[in-house]
């Protein structure tokens, strides 16, 4: 059967496969999970069963004929994918109209044909509405796999004319021996699937960032913070965010305070059994945390946790980012210093 080789996701293939066996495979799918899941990797599997000559089974393709080979050499005429153009923010008007287009043909060598709309949580409101005529009425013998992270930003439309199919994340232990067979560490492994919940996407994006290396630094400045080091912090941490590249200096410093959040979740737990085993996500710097933990309580640490997270919302919510840093650092450095 098709989808087996997608790791981790059981339950979506097992929804595709009962779709396909029983012929009531929807006009319109939704396809959601973090990046790296095997969204766009199903996707294609399931237009490789839509799309083969000579499958033995409704849920099957068959590799050899001259579809299957067409699909996997990116040139059957049945298929197109649409996703962000180059330099883009939002899926534009245009690659709706050209998806429309092509759907208002006939197939040319399938019985049908498949559309694959990857990043649909970031189509424009236009588009959104141009696409939602094409779903209402869908042209005969087409079928649309829309991929997106999260239903947040898609227009209720959209969605509740699409069946979804849900993409788990990856147990942290899986993703950590996936990320050490590409080359990290067994700690920067444990680190990254950890602080990115299993979502391979985001790990490998936080992984080429140097994220993990960012947070040994900040853990050992953390270390000995006193309340006068508090605007050196905020010096050093928004510099970091303004020099990485590939991501914007707000989103850039999200990432880095989602690590902040994380080391002090891990503080909380030492700090409310010390002397039990605890799932550390920085398991790499526990001699550093257990000795960090000593002198505070689990409140406490729950609290810095707290103030992370509301600058977190700050940042997002466009507010100065020095100011939200210099406010941050305040509050921990100077809590990290008052007696328990």
């Amino acid at each position: 059967m098709a989808f087996e080789g997608i790791e981790g996701q059981a339950q979506a293939a097992h929804q595709l496969g009962a779709l396909l066996r029983s012929g009531r495979l929807p006009h319109a799918l939704l396809f959601l999970g973090s990046a790296g899941t095997g969204r766009l990797a199903t996707a294609r599997e399931l237009a490789g069963v839509l799309l083969c000559s000579e499958a033995a089974e409704p849920d099957e393709s068959c590799g050899r004929c001259t579809d299957c080979r067409m699909l996997a050499a990116d040139t059957h005429p049945d298929y197109a994918e649409v996703g962000l153009p180059e330099g883009r923010q939002a899926l534009p008007l245009q690659a709706v109209r050209d998806v429309q287009h092509s759907a208002g043909l006939k197939p040319v060598r399938a019985a049908r044909r498949v559309f694959v709309v990857r990043d649909a949580e970031r189509v424009t409101e236009e588009a959104a509405n141009a696409f939602l005529k094409t779903l209402e009425e869908p042209p005969g013998g087409c079928v649309f796999v829309l991929i997106a992270s999260s239903l947040r930003r898609i227009p209720e439309t959209i969605v509740s004319r699409c069946r979804p199919v849900r993409f788990t994340n990856i147990a942290p232990d899986v993703l950590g021996r996936h990320l050490e067979a590409q080359g990290y560490g067994p700690d920067d492994a444990h680190w990254l699937a950890g602080r990115c919940w299993g979502a391979p996407g985001l790990a490998e994006r936080l992984g080429r960032a140097g994220l993990h290396e960012l947070n040994r630094e900040l853990i050992a400045r953390l270390q000995s913070a006193s309340p006068d080091d508090n605007l050196s912090l905020s010096d050093w941490l928004a510099g970091q965010a303004r020099g990485a590249g590939g991501a914007s200096a707000r989103e850039a410093l999200q990432d880095m305070l989602e690590c902040l959040a994380v080391y002090c979740r891990d503080l909380a737990l030492l700090a409310a059994a010390p002397q039990g085993p605890h799932p550390l996500v920085n398991r790499g710097s526990e001699p550093e945390l257990r000795e960090r933990s000593a002198g505070g309580s689990a409140e406490q640490f729950l609290d810095h946790a707290d103030t992370v997270m509301e600058t977190i919302e700050m940042v997002g919510a466009n507010a100065q980012m020095r100011l939200a840093l210099d406010r941050m650092f305040t509050l921990l450095c100077g809590a990290a210093t008052r007696p328990t």
